[in-house]
């Protein structure tokens, strides 16, 4: 008996040590997607501050999808996609909000270089009160060394994933 007890705890400790090795090759890579999206948020304050948008860091690939519950999927390229995002904020800060900062970021590795985001964004007004809170979700693909978000869904804050 103290045999099979032993056998199961080398076997349950072996396979610990294969899950902590997976999590171990993972980390550098949820680390990139996470430190992408911290650029991400910093690139978007920066236009609310000071109304430019800088060209870097780049943040889509050519083309995208996107979609909403109130909006139909479209693909649209990333020069007009910029464009409806100065448009977005504009409005964003039209309405008062002058930051926004992710609440959380969940990162899911599908592959080497597949991953999805489910992330949190609340919006800030001057005076530091929350203004809303909305939910996105990522598709990413990793080429060339860097990370690009493929498509995404604005949705409610409620719907977050977290992997």
């Amino acid at each position: 008996m103290r045999v099979f007890f032993a056998v199961c705890l080398v076997i349950l400790m072996f396979n610990q040590q294969k899950v902590l090795a997976k999590q171990a090759v993972k980390a550098p890579e949820t680390e990139q997607v996470r430190a992408f999206f911290d650029a991400y948020m910093n690139k978007y304050n920066h236009y609310l501050t000071t109304n430019e948008f800088n060209d870097q860091p780049y943040l889509y690939h050519d083309t995208i999808m996107v979609m909403s519950s109130s909006v139909a999927p479209y693909t649209i390229g990333y020069s007009a996609f910029y464009q409806r995002t100065r448009a977005f904020l504009d409005n964003l800060k039209a309405q008062g909000v002058r930051r926004v900062n992710w609440v959380d970021i969940n990162v899911h590795l599908i592959d080497k270089n597949l991953a999805v985001a489910s992330n949190t964004a609340a919006r800030y007004l001057e005076n530091g009160d929350e203004f809303n809170r909305v939910g996105v979700t990522y598709m990413m693909r990793k080429a060339n060394d860097e990370w690009r978000i493929t498509s995404f869904m604005v949705h409610n804050a409620a719907g977050v994933i977290d992997f």
